[in-house]
């Protein structure tokens, strides 16, 4: 495998991106990052906003502040989130691995996601969803699910509906990044582990030709 790369495992919370993160960078002696939308300095301006009950209308909300942006400030929104986002990406993500393997335990579909979910999927029609796409392809990624009962199970503090949204958002987007997929349901640690790393291994062939 190459000595220096960035591998992105995403999915929904519960399917497992953790374990195999740590596994995986422990096999390539590389370092795991970490990122999620309530890192950025677009969480701390949602923080203030919750303040205000105007903010807090709506049906499609924010489930840890609790704000609804409304649609007329969905593109600045849209932006503040965008660039809240870069610097995280390219401190955590893209430097590290200039020079030694980095292996996202979440990354920029996880943030697509979020923002999607949040505020509507059209952010992801967006210039600014477009140009997150366009960086997350340039990692190689690799989508980490399991069945809605097995995450159900491992994420009891979360609503049904919200992980069978969740879903449907990330499974769209594997199919548009051509993802391969490690299915965590009904099998061991060892046996994703080894799917993954079959994964990673037949990637890294690809792009050394």
């Amino acid at each position: 495998m190459a000595r220096r790369s960035l591998i992105c495992l995403y999915g929904p919370d519960g399917a497992g991106k953790s374990t195999l993160a740590k596994g995986l960078a422990g096999e390539l002696g590389g370092v795991v990052s970490w990122m999620r939308g309530t890192h950025t300095f677009a969480s701390l301006v949602a923080r203030l906003l919750a303040r205000f009950s105007v903010m807090r209308v709506g049906n499609r909300r924010n489930p840890y502040y609790g704000i609804t942006v409304p649609n007329s400030l969905k593109p600045l929104w849209w932006f503040l989130e965008f660039a809240s986002i870069l610097p995280v990406w390219l401190l955590r993500y893209v430097l590290p691995s200039l020079r030694r393997t980095v292996v996202g335990d979440r990354g920029l579909v996880d943030f697509l996601v979020w923002v999607s979910l949040t505020t509507g999927l059209g952010f992801l029609r967006s210039i600014y969803g477009r140009a997150t796409l366009a960086l997350a392809s340039r990692c190689v990624n690799v989508y980490v699910t399991a069945g809605l009962s097995i995450i159900l199970s491992r994420r009891s503090g979360d609503e049904e509906e919200w992980i069978i949204e969740q879903l449907a958002v990330y499974n769209a987007l594997a199919k548009a990044l051509n993802s391969p997929t490690v299915d965590t349901s009904g099998v061991s640690i060892e046996e994703s582990r080894g799917r993954l790393r079959g994964i990673i291994e037949e990637a890294m062939r690809k792009r050394s030709k």
